[in-house]
């Protein structure tokens, strides 16, 4: 009952109004190039706060990985189910297109709260606006039509144990850490001003 009701309220705000469908659609289907933005503007912008900000895309990259990797083992492993679109093809409104693979968890939702979390260690403004778009995404693919309520919130869950998990063990992933910066041409200065950070 949970499902089916809230389901229904978020997708029927898809009778609104076609330029927030358009911004749905978008969160839904390109959550992935989205984060790739952040990602890249984090790790190539702010020279001032360069080891923060980029040693947060390296642990957010890695809860994403982590995150991940648990929730396409769910999906493999507990039993199938059906999309909304798929249990109730003629009452949803369906925005995208989408394979009527397993619904359970939501990937997107996964990864989104993954990256949310470990971008708290570039700062208090970073981590809680990525907290903000990842539930919109969230909420985007319910919107949408390709997921019950409680995909996503099982994926935000796992997308944050994720993240607090590598923020947690951070500084084993310093040789990662190391690696990229030399592998981008970032000096030793960096890693000294991070020490002083610490």
């Amino acid at each position: 009952m949970f499902d089916r009701h809230w389901f229904h309220v978020i997708n029927s705000w898809a009778t609104i109004s076609p330029l927030l469908n358009d911004f749905a659609i978008v969160l839904a289907k390109d959550a992935v190039e989205i984060w790739a933005v952040i990602f890249l503007l984090l790790w190539f912008w702010p020279p001032l706060r360069q080891n923060r900000a980029r040693r947060a895309v390296v642990y957010a990259t890695v809860a994403g990985f982590l995150s991940l990797a648990v929730s396409m083992t769910l999906s493999h492993v507990l039993p199938y189910r059906p999309r909304p679109f798929v249990f109730e093809p003629k009452m949803v409104h369906l925005l995208i297109s989408h394979a009527p693979d397993t619904s359970f968890p939501s990937d997107h939702a996964t990864g989104s709260f993954a990256f949310a979390i470990a971008l708290f260690y570039a700062g208090r403004r970073d981590g809680w606006l990525a907290t903000l778009l990842a539930a919109a995404i969230s909420i985007a693919r319910v919107f949408v039509g390709v997921h019950w309520p409680t995909d996503v919130l099982a994926g935000d869950v796992i997308g944050m144990i994720a993240g607090f998990i590598v923020l947690a063990w951070h500084r084993h992933l310093e040789g990662l850490v190391m690696w990229l910066f030399r592998l981008f041409r970032f000096g030793p200065q960096s890693s000294r001003r991070y020490k002083r950070l610490g």
